[in-house]
């Protein structure tokens, strides 16, 4: 069986169907997407902090200033602004969430589209030319899908090219009389047509 013949004889039905509705793992490369998140939120959690003090400082001084004048709105206006405080601090917390949040996304997009190319690599580190690499449109390094096929494609034809020259000199070498040297130079063939399968 040629190794066409072969593959069309494998057919759809044997690939495993993608599903949409898989449940999505973010965190495919862990150490290092919640590295740079945690630098990322680090970062914002500093921000936030001396934004809240800033409001929190001008805050403090308008109360003082009028307590000092009446003391009655001033305590009114001293629990005002632990009220004010405290919802500043809960949409701060709220932001920093999804800071996070957004960060591992935006982290998934590359050490997502990573893995799907370090697997296929192995794939095509074990002779199974039959990869094509397919990663999502927001997915940072997406261009590197297009020539990954590419190669695998010239990498499928250049074994069933040998595939091809090494039983035609297995027939050769078989017409001279030697057959023992052509039936193992078609096993090596064969061999060769698994690569491209």
């Amino acid at each position: 069986m040629t190794p066409q013949a072969d593959n069309g004889a494998k057919g759809e039905g044997d690939k495993k169907p993608l599903r949409r509705h898989q449940r999505r793992q973010y965190l495919v490369d862990r150490k290092r997407q919640l590295a740079s998140t945690m630098r990322i939120a680090g970062l914002v959690l500093v921000l936030l902090i001396m934004l809240n003090a800033v409001l929190a400082w001008q805050n403090y001084n308008s109360t003082q200033a009028v307590m000092v004048s009446n003391t009655e709105v001033g305590e009114r206006m001293r629990a005002i602004d632990m009220r004010n405080l405290a919802i500043t601090a809960g949409i701060s917390l709220i932001i920093l969430a999804m800071v996070v949040m957004r960060s591992i996304m935006l982290t998934h997009r590359t050490a997502g589209a990573v893995y799907k190319i370090c697997h296929c690599l192995e794939q095509v580190g074990e002779f199974n030319y039959d990869v094509n690499l397919r990663l999502r449109n927001e997915d940072n390094i997406r261009a590197l899908e297009d020539p990954f096929n590419k190669m695998a494609g010239n990498l499928r034809r250049r074994a069933l090219d040998d595939y091809q020259a090494m039983k035609k000199l297995a027939d050769e070498i078989e017409e001279h009389g030697n057959p023992v040297d052509a039936e193992m130079l078609r096993r090596i063939a064969d061999s060769t047509a698994k690569m491209a399968k």
